[in-house]
Formats: C-alpha cells, structure tokens, sequence
C-alpha cells in the first residue's frame, strides 16, 4: 500500500457513496416533480432552468413546438444521463447502487433531508 495523506488509512476500495444535502421545501419539490437531481454535481435544480439549458443546446427548438416534450424527454434520457427524477433517482436500473433518504431537524427548527447512494461499483 502506497501512503498518500499523513495519519489517513486509505484502501483502493471499488466502494462509492454520495450524499446531497437540501432543504425539506425542495426536496418535497423534486418529489413532485418541480426539480431535478444532477447527478455530476449532487444538487437540486429547478425543471425551468434544465428546460432553458435544453434550449439554449438546442437552438432549433422553442416551447411552442408540438415535439418540445418529447426532445425534452430524450435529452434528459441520454446515455450520459444527468438529470434524475425523485422516481428514476430510487430505480436501480439508474442509480446502480442503495439509495438513502434521512430527514434532520436543525436547532433554528429547519428540516434538512440528506439524500444519495452508496455500494460498491464491480
């Protein structure tokens, strides 16, 4: 074993984890279907802003064209997938890994759920 940081006991474990850590509000929000999950950066974003990326990629196609839903569709469902929904963030056949949902009361009273996945990757 090669040590790489002082006083820290490292393996080079094919095991992953992730954690992502938002207000109770959004989460209810992605839930509902109002947010995405971005997957390369662990982070809530709002459907508008995913929807204004998309278009902004896809100069060709606008909010009013009869076809938007179903382009939108497959961008988010590329084989790079980014975007996750509450639904497709808990199916394994997209996370390849346990999933985890914890909700923490603050002291100011806030709820903070921390979510994400963690297994090992073979």
């Amino acid at each position: 074993m090669k040590t790489i940081r002082i006083g820290t006991f490292e393996t080079n474990s094919s095991s992953t984890h992730s954690i992502t850590m938002c207000m109770e509000s959004d989460f209810l929000k992605w839930k509902n279907g109002e947010m995405y999950w971005n997957r390369w950066n662990e982070e809530l974003v709002p459907k508008e802003v995913v929807e204004e990326k998309f278009l902004k990629e896809n100069p060709e196609v606008s909010k009013e064209d009869p076809d938007f839903k179903d382009k939108l569709e497959e961008y988010l469902s590329d084989d790079d997938k980014i975007y996750y929904t509450y639904e497709e963030f808990n199916d394994n056949n997209y996370i390849e890994y346990e999933t985890y949902v914890n909700k923490y009361n603050t002291p100011n009273g806030d709820t903070v759920v921390a979510f994400g996945y963690y297994g090992q990757n073979y």
